[in-house]
């Protein structure tokens, strides 16, 4: 491999070790170089499992080492402002998981430091590249299911609390708790799908209900802490008015007495779409609702094959981008517009109205 794109990694848990370093490999212009955590233990084994030559644990050494290009963010949500923007300005490119920060405030000046650098910032919002999302999208660009009337997705776990005392549950930490967990995957999955309207108001409601009664452990980064703190929430819905007058519900909730459910329904005044996502796959397939001189029809889409897993194009197009080879899946600039629907979401429960944007 001549002049590769040399990446270090910031933050050796799970969605590293089984998103971002595999991934990247996979680029043949990419080079994963370093890896840092403050675990050393747990840093050395993964750099040790995937051949990575340099192991830090402190990421203001990893974001000054000069052989390195870029870097990936994968740590508690309070950090990720602070470690982008000095990576941004210490010259590296930054792929940032999500949500991309903790307040607006933080996400504005990300994005501000990205485009006054030059360089890359891409947000991992893993579930755009999907082929059914891709394939909605361009039906709806195409007016196949003409004006959007309603939207819907729900993300439904019947135990899925990432541990109790864990950053996810701590709000000085992540900021929130299910909203910005999985609440932003669902946001951003249906508003991509849709072309990104503008949204003209936000009306949501949060709460707390299993997380305080130590119920619903399970799931993604969980641990086996039972008595640590639950400070954020783990159930919201919100409901958008978009500007040309269609409506949008999002439904999130780490725990639930009901069965797993992930949904989402697409409905326009010609036809409809509907679609049962699952975190690397898909229970049902993709069916598109419409009639046929007032005769229901119900068809499942034909969808064109992927020349790789979905979830890669991630990782792909962001070595491309900086290679000046292609464009990111999602900027910091469309992490931030989810941002500030998410920092509106906690806004109207918290003042009990809905917030005009």
């Amino acid at each position: 491999m001549s002049n590769p794109t040399r990446i270090g990694i910031i933050g050796a848990g799970a969605i590293a070790m089984h998103g971002h370093i595999p991934g990247l490999k996979r680029h043949s212009d990419a080079q994963v170089v370093a890896v840092c955590d403050t675990n050393s233990e747990r840093a050395n084994a993964l750099a040790t499992s995937h051949g990575i030559p340099t192991v830090y644990t402190n990421w203001r050494e990893i974001i000054a080492d000069p052989n390195i290009d870029a870097v990936t963010v994968a740590l508690p949500n309070a950090l990720h402002a602070e470690v982008s923007i000095a990576a941004l300005n210490a010259g590296k490119h930054v792929l940032c998981e999500k949500p991309l920060a903790m307040t607006v405030a933080q996400g504005e000046e990300m994005v501000a430091t990205a485009h006054r650098q030059g360089r890359v910032l891409a947000i991992n919002m893993s579930n755009r590249p999907r082929g059914e999302v891709q394939y909605m999208r361009a039906k709806v660009a195409e007016g196949r299911i003409g004006t959007i009337s309603y939207a819907s997705g729900r993300m439904i776990r019947r135990a899925g609390i990432p541990g109790f005392g864990s950053w996810f549950t701590r709000k000085e930490l992540s900021g929130g708790g299910a909203l910005l967990d999985i609440g932003v995957h669902m946001l951003d999955m249906v508003l991509y799908i849709l072309g990104n309207p503008t949204v003209s108001a936000v009306r949501g409601e949060v709460q707390a209900v299993h997380g305080p009664q130590r119920r619903g452990l399970g799931g993604w980064g969980s641990d086996r802490v039972m008595d640590g703190t639950f400070d954020v929430d783990d159930l919201a819905s919100l409901h958008l008015r978009l500007a040309d007058g269609g409506l949008v519900t999002i439904e999130v909730t780490w725990a639930f007495y009901g069965q797993n459910e992930e949904r989402i329904q697409v409905v326009g005044n010609q036809g409809g779409f509907d679609f049962f996502p699952t975190l690397y796959g898909t229970d049902k397939p993709l069916r598109f609702y419409s009639d046929d001189n007032g005769s229901p029809i119900e068809t499942i889409p034909t969808l064109p094959s992927l020349a790789e897993p979905a979830h890669n194009a991630i990782y792909r197009r962001f070595v491309d981008t900086i290679r000046g080879t292609g464009s990111v899946v999602a900027s910091g600039d469309d992490g931030l517009a989810i941002l500030r629907l998410l920092e509106a979401t906690y806004r109207s429960a918290a003042e009990k109205r809905e917030i005009t944007l």
